[in-house]
């Protein structure tokens, strides 16, 4: 059976980044009837944050990734989280030392560091030389001796490694230029990043790894260390970034991509993760709007590109809009009430509130935009063109608007086509000059929707007062 993991550290907000491999991956998973693990990468001790650790299990699931073993969802490959797990690491860093396929290094940080000076001055690459796997016992006690504490280094035998990565293909690595023996533990006894993920990948049975190209380097280490401790490593995939619309790298730190930034912003999931998926994935066909439910059955890791992907947000924000289009009104009331609602965003009365949101429906790409929108049911509004409300040809408009109003059934869905009928033979105006006067006066805005919609929600006491208010303009 297929399995895949996604594996944050709780050390931030998930941003698009990784919300993109935990997604691709979960399509994958669930094309392919495996499942989808989340595994939290905690093992930084000053940088993780559980209330980091909830927001991204939080956002995972407002997303619609669920998973099949993780947190609150213990399967028999658990503990989950990295820092329940040390044990095991610690175990395994033993059994290959006991077997000299790696070794305690006691080269210090800053010898490193100035190794790694050195040979950029001299343009050599910047790697590990290997130093500390050639120290002598008295070497090796002087250090100690001034209480030097050990790193524990994976010793790199073959330098040369091919790999078939299942976007980019045939990948050839020389590790002689990228890198020397690699610290698999640090000198306060916590492993590494690549000790621990390759423990839980093993243990885990994960059959597929399908992450970031920034990790493509950390590959052959992890592809070495998997097989020295007896285990075959999973098959490999490298996402290529995301770039922003102008081609600059986009940083996985700026808060405008973080998903709690999106949630504020009032996107629809299923329409996020829609958008998300076409971030590197095509469906081969010109289609690009897609349900949850049709992603899981279309997606294919095969169609994903080598290239690096454009974040469009205007290309999001059409994608989001298509699909608030296709909700039914019943289901766009509920979804926007609580959205308002979660960011209190409700001030007018909730059951008039109700009745307009329908009306907005077809007028906006995100939820967040419904606040402007709903600015209609103040009583002091602002006007978009008030100098065209002063014109004589506007005030003749809203002075015939008050004589006919009191005649109209305004309640009914008929009451606007009736009020335009009973208003056209009392004024000269006509086309835009007669409804953009009538638009301004009962909304303050030039465009929105349609007048015929909110009229009947209005009703005759506030229809009559924004008539007034519009008239008595100097």
């Amino acid at each position: 059976m297929i399995r895949v993991r996604f594996a944050p550290s709780p050390t931030g907000f998930l941003h698009l980044g990784n919300v993109r491999t935990a997604l691709f991956n979960y399509l994958f998973a669930k094309r392919q009837g495996g499942k989808f693990i989340l595994r939290i990468e905690d093992t930084d001790r000053e940088r993780s944050r559980e209330e980091y650790r909830q927001a991204l299990s939080e956002d995972l699931l407002w997303t619609g990734i669920r998973w099949d073993e993780g947190p609150g969802v213990e399967g028999e490959y658990g503990p989950y989280l990295q820092s329940e797990r040390l044990e095991i690491y610690q175990s395994y860093v033993n059994r290959l030392l006991d077997q000299g396929k790696a070794y305690a290094c006691y080269v210090t940080e800053a010898e490193t560091e100035e190794m790694k000076h050195l040979a950029r001055l001299e343009k050599r690459p910047p790697r590990f030389d290997n130093r500390g796997r050639f120290f002598t016992a008295q070497e090796i006690a002087e250090r100690k001796a001034r209480g030097i504490k050990p790193t524990v280094r994976f010793k790199i035998e073959n330098p040369m490694l091919r790999m078939h990565d299942l976007i980019r293909g045939e990948v050839k690595f020389n590790l002689d230029d990228m890198m020397g023996d690699f610290v698999i533990q640090r000198a306060d006894g916590s492993p590494t990043f690549h000790l621990a993920v390759c423990v839980d990948d093993a243990l885990m049975k994960i059959t597929h790894v399908i992450r970031g190209e920034d990790h493509l380097s950390n590959t052959p280490k992890h592809i070495l260390l998997l097989e020295a401790m007896g285990f075959k490593p999973p098959q490999y995939g490298h996402l290529s970034l995301i770039h922003g619309p102008g081609g600059e790298p986009l940083s996985k730190r700026l808060e405008a991509v973080s998903l709690r930034e999106f949630r504020k912003r009032g996107y629809f999931p299923p329409a996020l993760a829609n958008a998300i998926a076409l971030l590197g994935w095509s469906p081969g066909d010109n289609r690009e709007i897609f349900t949850w439910q049709e992603l899981q059955q279309v997606f294919d890791l095969a169609r994903i590109g080598k290239s690096a992907s454009i974040f469009d947000p205007h290309k999001l924000d059409w994608v989001n809009g298509q699909h608030l289009r296709s909700l039914s009104d019943q289901d766009f009331v509920r979804l926007s009430a609580a959205y308002l609602k979660e960011y209190k965003k409700l001030p007018f009365d909730e059951k008039q509130v109700l009745k307009l949101l329908p009306v907005f429906k077809d007028n906006i790409e995100r939820f967040e935009q419904l606040t402007e929108r709903l600015e209609i049911l103040s009583e002091e509004f602002s006007y978009e063109d008030e100098a065209l409300l002063k014109t004589p040809q506007a005030k003749e408009v809203l002075q015939a608007a008050l004589e006919v109003l009191p005649s109209i059934p305004t309640a009914a869905e008929s009451g606007y086509e009736a009020f335009v009928n009973a208003l056209k033979p009392k004024v000269k105006a006509t086309g835009k000059n007669l409804f953009m006067p009538i638009r301004l006066a009962l909304t303050g805005k030039e465009h929105g929707p349609e007048l015929k919609r909110i009229f009947p929600i209005l009703a005759f006491e506030n229809l009559k007062k924004r008539f007034e208010r519009a008239l008595s303009l100097n």
